[in-house]
């Protein structure tokens, strides 16, 4: 019974039937984490189909709360520039950005940026082009200074201040509407 609504919940996502997916990956994820416990790799798997769903739906305070338990669990046991773990973090920025509380989705944006800084050097620009598109109150440059961000090391912050300080001049110089595109990396300078 449980690979049938597993495949059921798949074709329905495939289909773009979100609401329905969510609901069966829902029953899934509880019911993997009672069987399975929440470590297991198919909880996880269905946590983060729920999480793409409700992205789709827009259910920002909903994604926020399941991103902060899926991430943490990505981060411990697959580390931070794995694309699982990369994944949830920009869906998780994304919905931040869409609850308007910029400085932890800056924050977020940053430590991804850092990790992925060695692997995929123009998806770690991106995330930090969507740090400074965002940044409302909240200076990149001042929380990148410590080399330090919610306890975690950063090995690239040198090299983050200076793209980052690029890209505001830019910004500086160009009207910032025409210069963005909203995708689910959050905005890419252009």
């Amino acid at each position: 019974m449980i690979e049938e609504l597993q495949a059921e919940a798949e074709a329905l996502l495939a289909a773009g039937e979100y609401e329905h997916a969510l609901a069966a990956f829902s029953v899934l994820r509880e019911v993997r984490a009672r069987r399975e416990g929440p470590y297991s790799t198919k909880y996880l798997s269905n946590l983060h189909d729920c999480v793409r769903c409700m992205s789709q739906l827009q259910l920002w305070m909903d994604a926020n709360y399941l991103c902060s338990e899926l991430h943490g669990k990505y981060v411990r046991t697959h580390g931070r520039g794995e694309a699982d773990t990369v994944d949830v973090a920009k869906h998780w920025a994304w919905a931040l950005v869409n609850l308007h509380d910029y400085p932890p989705a800056i924050r977020l944006y940053l430590m991804t940026a850092d990790a992925l800084w060695d692997v995929d050097p123009a998806q770690a620009q991106r995330l930090l082009g969507a740090a400074v598109i965002h940044r409302h109150d909240t200076d990149p440059l001042a929380i990148l200074t410590p080399g330090v961000i919610d306890g975690v090391g950063l090995h690239h912050a040198d090299e983050e201040r200076t793209v980052i300080s690029r890209l505001v001049a830019e910004l500086a110089d160009t009207d910032r509407a025409s210069r963005s595109s909203a995708t689910i990396d959050g905005f890419a300078i252009a």
